[in-house]
């Protein structure tokens, strides 16, 4: 299936709603320039983690935030053409009740209502608008740590004065909570105020 819409932005596009709300609650982050923001960084973020060999793992933890993503910064002139079916078709990550939420928030412009075509069918309906749009998070991917290049050995003395002063820190601030103390007033490099 071809994608929603081929073509940049360009002449004739309207630009962002700067500081326009309105529609049924709708929130700051339903709008075509902070798609673009948020697909942005999203990028760069999976970019890193795939540097890091964690590609696969992030790919899917981020399934929905990217397909959330990338429906956000779609052009508003080609996301108003875009049907219910379409849409579900092109965006299979997210649920009915999830995608209902974006669409119904997202801010076409000022005094433009959203689409008839942005409907569910009666068949999805009540699960488009009575589903629930929050995801778990016991199911998160798990904690992988590097196999090799480590600089902390467990078990072993800290060297490192970089990781040792936060560690003394930390240490100290534990030691006066669990004796009822409130803990001292550190500087910056994490010593008592006041110490030479």
């Amino acid at each position: 299936m071809a994608p929603l819409c081929c073509r940049k932005r360009g002449v004739g596009d309207t630009g962002p709603g700067f500081g326009v709300t309105g529609g049924w609650g709708a929130g700051p982050f339903f709008q075509w320039w902070r798609g673009v923001r948020i697909r942005t960084n999203l990028d760069l973020v999976l970019e890193w983690l795939t540097a890091l060999g964690l590609g696969d793992i992030a790919a899917e933890f981020f399934r929905k935030v990217s397909a959330t993503a990338t429906l956000l910064c779609t052009p508003k002139s080609c996301l108003a053409k875009a049907s219910w079916s379409r849409l579900r078709s092109e965006y299979p990550a997210l649920s009915p009740a999830q995608l209902h939420h974006v669409l119904c928030h997202y801010q076409l412009g000022q005094g433009t209502a959203a689409p008839p075509a942005w409907d569910p069918p009666p068949e999805e309906r009540d699960e488009a608008t009575n589903g629930d749009i929050f995801e778990s998070f016991s199911e998160h991917p798990p904690l992988l740590l590097p196999g090799r290049g480590f600089r902390l050995r467990p078990g072993e003395p800290v060297s490192e004065r970089g990781l040792l002063r936060p560690l003394l820190r930390l240490r100290r601030l534990l030691w006066d909570l669990e004796q009822g103390q409130p803990g001292p007033d550190l500087d910056p490099e994490g010593t008592p105020a006041g110490t030479p």
